[in-house]
């Protein structure tokens, strides 16, 4: 009962605020944090919602990125693409610290709005932080802390707001990709994990899950057709965090295992050798990796359907890895490896012409296993000649 009459009474010393001193008094700001690639969840960029009252020295951040590992079912609701995420109100003076100490720049842009809007925003804010209403069901694109800016943005100003439409005409999967050049292997799990979904072309909306699209376009935008949404845009830290240059990069990886596959291949075809455990290894992984991408595509909220991935990554790819130990000269095994072979090999000719963007990183890992496909094709013909 308490909290509510402080509650009640702090809500109307702001009411009395926006009305006793309208615009010089309050003001409400997107703000706008660039990437941190040292953490995957952080390399695409951040933002929130900054209210600062300058009279009654309030500066508060309401920020819709907040994740709890502590909260039940963590890792398998990450894995199902069913995490909750929270909104909180943090003290905005640390929030900026925080980010600064982290070397990432911070952009600051002021909403143009009159006192009503300033008032349904504020309300709005406040009613998603209790506890009833903090939390949400997150998504990589449609879902996040960009989007629920541009949300609120379209409830407070309804019909007045008008965004400007993209000329970009790019894929969501090469918006992503601007953001992974030094996370090559966050690059490749999404590129691997995430299907067909984000290669279609994204609309001005959707570009806007990314926080630095979601800055560009509220700097196009208008109110009622002629009237700047932005107001004032400020530069707080133009900082930008140092890149650490990882040189256990997955080109050098899988680079390294195609070297072996031809090394292998080829003592295997001069002096009739077999490599069974190495194969066994490939093809488990590939059809463990296969495996997954079924459960994503069929069982999870991930953005994984109709994932051209499982071109290679088979997973009868799995039952194959064990049939190498257990019955290698068997017919199965023969038409498996023909079958198989002009899967990939077909694979590779169509690479740059299919739908979904695969990361040409996999080459490597393709004609690595295509290798092995044929050197263990030839030993079998020469020993069924034999």
């Amino acid at each position: 009962m308490e909290n509510k009459f402080i509650f009640i009474i702090f809500s109307l010393m702001i009411w009395c605020s926006f009305i006793a001193k309208g615009n010089e008094n309050v003001e409400f700001s997107v703000i706008t944090i660039g990437p941190y690639e040292d953490e995957l969840y952080s390399a695409f960029g951040h933002s929130g919602i900054r209210y600062r009252d300058k009279i009654n020295n309030i500066d508060l951040f309401y920020n819709y990125g907040i994740f709890d590992f502590d909260q039940p079912n963590f890792y398998l609701n990450f894995l199902n693409g069913r995490l909750l995420y929270m909104v909180g109100k943090y003290n905005y003076q640390t929030v900026e610290s925080f980010y600064i100490n982290q070397k990432r720049y911070i952009k600051e842009q002021v909403l143009n709005l009159n006192d009503s809007e300033k008032i349904i925003l504020y309300n709005y804010l406040e009613q998603n932080i209790k506890p009833e209403n903090r939390t949400y069901l997150y998504n990589y694109v449609y879902n996040n802390c960009a989007t629920k800016i541009r949300d609120i943005l379209i409830t407070v100003y309804g019909e007045r707001i008008t965004f400007k439409d993209s000329n970009d005409n790019v894929s969501i999967r090469a918006l992503m990709d601007k953001y992974l050049q030094n996370n090559k292997w966050g690059d490749l799990g999404i590129d691997i994990c995430l299907g067909l979904e984000i290669d279609k072309k994204a609309s001005y909306s959707e570009e806007m899950f990314l926080p630095e699209y979601l800055f560009n376009n509220l700097e196009d935008s208008f109110l009622d057709g002629n009237i700047n949404l932005i107001s004032k845009t400020n530069i707080i830290n133009s900082n930008s965090p140092v890149i650490n240059k990882n040189i256990f990069q997955p080109k050098y990886i899988f680079l390294l295992f195609l070297i072996i596959c031809i090394f292998l291949s080829f003592r295997q075809i001069k002096y009739s050798l077999l490599y069974i455990y190495f194969d066994f290894t490939v093809f488990l992984t590939s059809g463990a990796v296969g495996t997954l991408l079924i459960y994503l595509w069929f069982f999870t909220d991930h953005l994984s359907s109709f994932n051209y991935n499982l071109i290679w990554a088979l997973p009868f790819n799995l039952i194959f890895s064990f049939l190498l130990i257990l019955n290698f000269k068997s017919t199965l095994t023969r038409w498996y490896i023909i079958i198989n072979s002009a899967v990939l090999f077909s694979l590779l000719i169509l690479w740059n012409f299919l739908p979904q963007n695969l990361n040409d990183i996999l080459i490597l890992f393709v004609l690595g296993m295509l290798l092995r496909m044929f050197s263990n094709y030839i030993y079998l013909i020469r020993s069924a000649s034999r």
